[in-house]
């Protein structure tokens, strides 16, 4: 075989090469957009069916018209009046923080300035002495000629030194005016934001006269044992009727490629706060009914963090839970995270291990702040003691 028919051959296997290279790329392209299109739809799937069944419950829960639903009203219009109250303190510290840094600054260009004035004065002085004829004056005063080009060089650095100072002073003199005019718009807004904050913890305050006189009631309707482990059971019944129903929407959900497995994470999970255990998994609760998780000793606002990766199912109020969050973990896990003051996370959302879900509190009926944590692998509660590593 000649030479340049050698090089052909080469040249037409390395353009098939490319092709079929530039083939699987396009390929796996193609494959990996339909992949993003399925898990969208997948997760879309997940949202409406879950979004159903909320309706589904609330509704389940206007008809009663009964004390817990005055109390779920209650709880969610505070954990709003909660949530705003967190907005605005962030609201008054960050604006508290811009207006230290612009009295720092106000400060830092009052003195600049008064340097400023006073080295202009002098040159101003110093320019008044010699008259209107500058240039020439100091001409007249030199001697020897040779020096005269020098003189002019001098006095061109002096006229221009003397207006880099003046412009100088102008700028700072115009940031100045619009510093403190930026004080007082933030101190307005400081003001503003502050007497809202006022207002809220006024309207929280009554919330929560409102809620102990609801809870009051509830608890007088609830007078015997046996009225009391019903109430239980009918939330614990609901509870399992909730988890079958976000199992099935959940299972067809796919999970990222660098997923860690819950399982492989056992003993060595993050707890969700840190706190005391008041109530252990498998304690006896009321009746013949134990606790199925932990009821962990919380302050009202704490942060409760995800104890694994995984996606958030449900993320809404549930009767005798309070506010509640759900992450599904694939392979059966799931985890619950209970009577939470505020939730931070929406039905669909993906979270890393340690996020931040919720901030604890005491929705649901309890008489102070705490966190109920459930484990369930296949809907059956597991103990989070052999789940969960040293606080």
């Amino acid at each position: 075989m000649t030479i340049p028919a050698a090089r052909e051959n080469w040249a037409l296997l390395l353009r098939s090469v490319s092709n079929g290279l530039l083939l699987i790329f396009l390929l796996a392209l193609g494959a990996m957009a339909s992949a993003d299109q399925e898990q969208e739809q997948e997760l879309d799937n997940l949202k409406r069916s879950i979004s159903s069944l909320e309706k589904k419950l609330e509704d389940r829960d206007k008809e009663r018209n009964s004390l817990q639903s005055e109390l779920k009203k209650v709880e969610l219009e505070a954990s709003k009046i909660n949530s705003n109250v967190r907005r605005l303190r962030g609201k008054i510290n960050k604006l508290e923080n811009e207006l230290k840094d612009l009295s720092r600054q106000e400060r830092d260009l009052q003195l600049g300035i008064s340097g400023q004035s006073a080295a202009i004065v002098e040159q101003i002085a110093a320019a008044y002495k010699l008259g209107n004829q500058e240039p020439i004056k100091l001409l007249l005063n030199q001697e020897d000629p040779q020096k005269i080009a020098r003189v002019f060089k001098y006095y061109d650095y002096f006229l221009q030194a003397r207006t880099e100072k003046i412009q100088r002073y102008k700028k700072d003199v115009d940031e100045l005016a619009a510093i403190i005019a930026d004080i007082e718009s933030q101190k307005l807004r400081l003001t503003q934001s502050r007497k809202e904050l006022e207002t809220d913890k006024t309207k929280l305050a009554r919330q929560a006269k409102k809620r102990k006189d609801t809870l009051n009631n509830l608890q007088s309707s609830l007078r015997t044992d046996k009225k009391k482990l019903s109430k239980l059971k009918k939330e614990r019944g609901k509870l399992e009727e909730l988890l079958a129903a976000v199992k099935r929407a959940a299972a067809d959900l796919v999970l990222p490629s660098n997923y860690e497995s819950f399982n492989s994470r056992r003993g060595q999970l993050n707890w969700p706060l840190k706190g005391r255990v008041a109530h252990s998994f498998g304690s006896r609760r009321s009746g013949e009914l134990r606790w199925e998780g932990w009821l962990i000793g919380a302050k009202a606002g704490d942060e409760v963090k995800a104890v694994h990766q995984g996606r958030v199912v449900f993320s809404n109020y549930l009767r005798g839970f309070g506010l509640l969050v759900i992450l599904d973990h694939s392979d059966g896990y799931m985890t619950l995270y209970a009577h939470n003051q505020e939730l931070l996370k929406d039905t669909g959302d993906w979270v890393q291990s340690n996020e931040i879900l919720s901030r604890a509190g005491d929705t649901g009926g309890l008489d102070k702040p705490a966190l109920y944590f459930e484990i369930r692998k296949d809907g059956n509660p597991a103990d989070p003691k052999s789940w969960l590593g040293n606080r």
